[in-house]
């Protein structure tokens, strides 16, 4: 009898269990999931008086090639309506490989859920995919804007043509170098394509604007081998297309240690920045015009000294596709995406016979920053202000697959020393650069 009643519930649970998984499959039967990735290799050539030394700090002016991204991850959905996205990044300095890793619950889309590390709602150049920028690099702006942080959203499109995303996060992987307070650091931005909310075909108006607070504590290390004063970098600048790196830099002093190179001290130097983004986009048919204006109050204090900064930065640009194709096709959710080549290259893509030329497209930016010191204990480096003007072409040759060639020319307002340049002063710059690039 003991043997019956235990073997009994054990069939009924099989029995059970098979049921509630027949009943499952169909619950979760909607999942997608798709492999995503890019790989982006650089060239660049440096052109200044700087002199070449063999030293690290001297190295963002040295002729380089580069794997500037390379990410690997999978994005899909479930039942439609919550989206996943998890993508590492295999290259650069963060010790930590997740890139973007989030959650976005889209069950009502004109006020959806998103957590995670993902972008933050600012900039309509950072919202634009690395995959789909107009140049190889963002502007002076983009050094300074949130990015990809830790934290929460509300976001949608609670009409046609408009959208808007509040945000809550914490600026490093770690919240103890951030702040001791949770989602302390916040964005807003609303944006609107006017030409689609007044149903105006093959055209873009947007207009958009962001605000965000972000607090953040930076760790004060020395910077060299006899040093006992350590340091703490609140606002650097690098001309733009990889250029020179610490164009423009900021640095407080910390507590005093034992006298070594990187000797991190006790003490933290907080960090506040109070960030404002105006955008504003006109395109038709294959033209495009942007433009954006940052503006950067730098507030920071350390136990040795402090700094109240007004930093600026703006950008114009123009964008022509040669060949043709529409930029209102590229806009969607508040930013543009990558335009479709309106011929393929490749003679067999995907099961379609091409033998085209791809998309073509020329460009130009113009591009600057401004800071005015209002209080700095410690004397700054490098020019307070820069101009960049860059010329592009860009070759799509189908969705997956471009190469893209920079020349930019940088004019600094005063010359100055780069860090261990043996003494040679510049005022300018240029470079050309070059990148391959494939994504999927």
């Amino acid at each position: 009898m003991k043997k019956t009643s235990a073997f009994l519930p054990t069939r009924v649970s099989m029995a059970v269990a098979v049921v509630c998984i027949g009943i499952s499959m169909p619950a979760f039967a909607q999942v997608e999931a798709k492999v995503t990735g890019r790989v982006q290799f650089d060239a660049r050539n440096h052109t200044s008086s700087a002199a070449t030394v063999d030293d690290r700090d001297s190295a963002s002016y040295a002729d380089n090639y580069e794997i500037r991204r390379a990410r690997i991850g999978v994005s899909g959905t479930i039942n439609k309506d919550i989206a996943y996205e998890v993508v590492g990044n295999a290259v650069g300095s963060s010790a930590n490989f997740v890139d973007t890793a989030f959650a976005n619950y889209g069950f009502n889309k004109a006020a959806q859920f998103r957590a995670g590390r993902f972008k933050q709602p600012f900039s309509l150049e950072e919202l634009t995919s690395s995959n789909s920028i107009d140049f190889m690099e963002r502007s002076y702006g983009n050094q300074v804007v949130p990015g990809k942080r830790l934290g929460i959203m509300l976001h949608g499109e609670p009409t046609k043509g408009m959208t808007y995303g509040i945000s809550s996060f914490q600026q490093d992987f770690s919240q103890g170098v951030s702040s001791q307070n949770l989602g302390q650091s916040n964005a807003a931005r609303l944006a609107a394509n006017l030409a689609e909310m007044q149903g105006i075909g093959d055209t873009v108006i947007h207009v958009g604007y962001a605000q965000a607070k972000m607090y953040n504590k930076v760790a004060n290390v020395t910077s060299s081998s006899g040093g006992t004063t350590t340091t703490a970098t609140v606002l650097s600048m690098r001309s733009e297309n990889r250029g020179i790196n610490n164009a423009y830099r900021i640095r407080l002093n910390g507590d005093s240690v034992t006298t070594g190179y990187s000797v991190v001290g006790q003490t933290l130097t907080s960090v506040e920045n109070s960030l404002t983004g105006t955008e504003f986009a006109a395109a038709r048919g294959p033209f495009k015009f942007q433009m954006e204006n940052f503006r950067n109050y730098v507030k920071a204090s350390s136990v040795g000294g402090s700094a109240n900064v007004n930093h600026a930065a703006n950008y114009y640009e123009v964008m022509y596709n040669i060949t043709g194709e529409s930029w209102s096709k590229a806009y969607r959710g508040g930013a543009f995406s990558g335009i479709t080549p309106g011929s393929i290259y490749m003679k067999d893509y995907g099961g379609v016979v091409g033998n085209g030329i791809g998309a073509w497209q020329v460009g130009l930016r113009m591009s600057d920053y401004t800071v005015d010191e209002g209080t700095v204990t410690t004397a700054s480096t490098g020019s307070k202000t820069g101009k960049t003007s860059t010329l592009a072409l860009n070759w799509l040759l189908n969705n997956n697959a471009r190469v893209m060639l920079n020349y930019s020319e940088t004019k600094f307002g005063t010359a100055f020393i780069p860090v261990d340049t043996a003494g040679n002063s510049i005022d300018s710059e240029r470079t050309i650069s070059m990148r391959t690039q494939v994504n999927f």
